[in-house]
């Protein structure tokens, strides 16, 4: 951790006023420039298919693509077998929702260091950068669980009032998303190498949060290994995704893992706030 994020971490203090304005600041924000959060992500996914002959329809092509190959792959060749579930929709909703959370957290990371330049001659704030690289990536999201929907449909899982906890789960996973972006986009503009420890990271989150394998099915991991995955943020939400399409837990039922989830998400935010608004006055000096 380089020397001006210790910095900032050092003014951290427990008084209220030290976590609690640059939280409520970064939502205020959110809020007020929100449409040009989305212009500013309409703009750049048409600037990237500008020049493509099928345009904008490779927004809908592209996850489609995507899921097709793993349904090849896994499907296909290496039939995937998921204890007590359909394993084509379940692997798609965990594929679905870590790319999600993958894309948008190492894009949303890149944001302010790749857009500064431009962002800094008009008048809103960067904390906005991170959300327009969620928003960007929400019709992939929405295609994959579009897709695992219909597949558990025909696989004769018929929707319940699980659905319902798309309404939790949803809003939980744009917060914890938007919270590790906007530390991490801090980060890099102070020390740029932390996007190569991003990628690792996710090559290995991508097996160890469930996404594609359920861990309980390798009896070599520990118990205590497995039970600890339940504590995964990644997890948690991948897993609350499932448990909305397959009707099989209330979240209020996995009390101690949603609690460690929110504690761990509100401590992210508040020193991501923390730190972006208390290094925004200089990051012209490291760009």
């Amino acid at each position: 951790m380089t020397r001006e994020i210790r910095r900032q971490l050092q003014k951290f203090h427990g008084t209220p006023s030290g976590w609690i304005f640059p939280l409520a600041h970064f939502f205020f924000d959110q809020f007020k420039y929100f449409r040009i959060a989305l212009n500013l992500s309409t703009y750049r996914t048409k600037s990237a298919n500008f020049q493509h002959k099928l345009g904008r329809l490779w927004e809908l092509l592209d996850p489609l693509f995507q899921l097709a190959i793993y349904y090849v792959i896994f499907g296909l060749l290496f039939k995937r077998v998921v204890p007590d579930f359909p394993a084509l929709p379940w692997m798609f909703i965990g594929l679905g929702v870590y790319s999600f959370m993958q894309n948008t957290m190492v894009t949303g990371a890149l944001s302010i260091r790749q857009q500064f330049h431009m962002v800094s001659k008009m008048k809103f704030p960067l904390s906005i950068l991170p959300l327009s690289a969620l928003i960007g990536f929400l019709t992939n999201l929405v295609i994959a669980l579009v897709v695992s929907l219909g597949l558990a449909l025909a696989s004769a899982y018929n929707p319940t009032a699980h659905l319902l906890q798309f309404f939790y789960y949803f809003p939980a996973l744009v917060l914890f998303t938007l919270a590790v972006s906007l530390i991490n986009s801090s980060i890099l503009v102070v020390f740029p190498d932390m996007r190569f420890f991003l990628n690792y990271g996710f090559r290995f989150l991508m097996y160890g949060s469930g996404a594609i394998f359920s861990l309980d099915q390798f009896h070599i991991i520990p118990a205590w290994l497995r039970q600890l995955q339940l504590y995964n943020p990644f997890y948690y939400l991948i897993a609350g995704f499932r448990d909305c399409v397959f009707g099989t837990t209330w979240f209020w039922e996995k009390a101690s893992a949603g609690l460690s989830f929110w504690l761990v998400t509100l401590l992210l935010l508040v020193l991501a706030t923390h730190v972006h608004y208390g290094l925004r006055e200089r990051m012209g000096d490291y760009l």
